[in-house]
């Protein structure tokens, strides 16, 4: 039997309080964060009092274009630009309204470069960005955990 790693349960709820406490400790109005396993499905996800759904499916697509292309979706944008300049029309070609570019999605990697899953977030502002928060989850999964970034970060 062929047995392959995916993020846990466990390591999802360490995401999302992480993110759910640093937006509270900060007075944010609130997010939502979602971490999906290597298949794109989801783990755990949240959407904290006062925020409308649609943060929730943002997060939600972020986490899937960013397990489905293995990259952050930073680097989805990355390739994006590329095929476009060969043509396509990146998301609107790829036959999946669940992809996205919008920023905010990590796809996790651990050392042996093995894709994991991913983690995003999505209601960010107020001074503190989607980026930021997705790097407070990520953090929160410890050591031996990596992403794909691509040239644009915020």
């Amino acid at each position: 039997m062929i047995k392959q790693r995916t993020l846990t349960l466990r390591e999802a709820l360490r995401v999302i309080n992480a993110v759910v406490d640093y937006a509270e400790a900060h007075g944010h109005v609130g997010i939502a964060c979602v971490v999906l396993d290597k298949d794109a499905q989801i783990i755990a996800g949240v959407k904290m009092d006062g925020r409308v759904s649609r943060f929730y499916k943002a997060a939600h697509r972020k986490a899937y274009a960013a397990a489905v292309f293995e990259r952050d979706t930073s680097a989805v944008v990355d390739l994006h630009k590329s095929m476009e300049a060969n043509g396509t029309r990146g998301p609107y070609d790829w036959n999946d309204p669940m992809l996205t570019t919008l920023p905010g999605g990590y796809v996790v990697v651990d050392d042996e470069e093995n894709v994991l899953g991913s983690i995003s977030v999505a209601g960010g502002g107020g001074g503190i960005s989607d980026w930021e928060f997705a790097d407070i989850g990520f953090a929160a999964l410890g050591e031996g955990f990596h992403h794909r970034p691509g040239s644009i970060h915020g």
